[in-house]
């Protein structure tokens, strides 16, 4: 009776937290800064919006690794680095396998046999081997090649155009996050980009037509905003962010004959909406209240709204720099 009731507290618990609503704050990010336009861009003013929020969730774009169809299909070249540093480290003596798997040794938590910066870079491996790769790319991130272990750093991205390097590491690393929590669903993603050609093929061919000159528009004052320097704040703005919604909700409308048209529309709502479920899930699974993420601009608008639909109190960058402005 005693062990029926602890289940039912459990229960009850788990049916309360699911409840519970979460503050959650969205950032929307460029994955690519020109280098020539990077020291133009207010970065900072973005990692302080990030730090004053304080989290206690970091969610990025990025894979989690139960989504291994996602992985597999995006992340190839990645998963084959993965073996090849596994067989390194195996030779090594750092990482011996067991069954074929990569194991971590001892002498990885025991600070009297190992540096403080080889932990790190190992740590970084761990994750790397289990196909984490953000996670992994943050823990060799500021390692130099010429240090023990140094090596290592061969095996991540370019950050250094990417918003990893300006905004996200930054920001994580003054609040102490020891590990990002990934939501991106990128299951079907070839024939997504396949069916987005095809839709501007047509559009090519309808130059008058009200759908393509918005987007020419955004990429025209996309461009301008790098240039000028204030391409953080474009992005999170409502005429970015109103632009390419509408954008994507006009096109089945407006291409009624072209079937990709409505998939290129229905795969971007599911995916933003599976993103916005891992954030919640992940929120509960860690017990967090107050969630950041950090993720492409284009996102920010229908992952705001599957989260508002359940419920859950959400704020922007957009909306802050509007406020701060006022």
């Amino acid at each position: 009776m005693k062990s029926l009731t602890s289940i039912g507290l459990i229960c009850l618990s788990m049916f309360a937290y699911g409840q519970q609503t979460l503050d959650i704050a969205i950032i929307g990010t460029a994955h690519y800064f020109q280098e020539e336009y990077q020291s133009l861009q207010d970065f900072e003013a973005a990692q302080q919006y990030i730090i004053d929020f304080a989290p206690d969730l970091f969610c990025i774009e990025a894979i989690p690794t139960y989504d291994t169809l996602s992985i597999q299909e995006v992340f190839a070249g990645s998963i084959r680095k993965a073996a090849y540093l596994a067989d390194t480290l195996s030779m090594l003596g750092l990482m011996p396998k067991s069954d074929g798997v990569p194991i971590m040794t001892a002498s990885l938590s025991d600070s009297s046999q190992i540096s403080d910066q080889s932990q790190q870079a190992l740590l970084g491996a761990q994750y790397f081997l289990d196909f984490d790769f953000f996670n992994a790319y943050y823990k060799w991130d500021g390692l130099q090649p010429e240090d023990e272990l140094g090596f290592l750093t061969q095996y991540a991205s370019n950050l250094e155009h990417s918003e990893f390097r300006h905004i996200i590491f930054p920001a994580a690393r003054e609040l102490g996050v020891e590990q990002f929590y990934g939501i991106d669903y990128r299951q079907g993603e070839d024939l997504f980009l396949a069916n987005n050609q095809k839709v501007l093929k047509k559009l090519l061919f309808r130059l008058k037509w009200k759908p393509l000159r918005t987007y020419l528009k955004i990429q025209k004052q996309y461009k301008k905003a790098e240039q000028e320097g204030y391409l953080i704040e474009y992005i999170n703005g409502p005429v970015f962010l109103n632009a390419f919604s509408q954008l994507i909700d006009d096109l089945p409308a407006k291409l009624p004959k072209v079937e990709e048209a409505q998939q290129v529309k229905d795969y971007w709502l599911l995916r933003n909406q599976i993103m916005a479920d891992r954030l919640i899930a992940a929120a509960q699974q860690q017990s967090a209240r107050r969630v950041i993420l950090a993720v492409g601009s284009a996102h920010v608008t229908p992952i705001q709204h599957f989260l508002v639909a359940k419920g859950h109190r959400v704020s922007t960058y957009g909306r802050y720099q509007s406020n701060t402005e006022n």
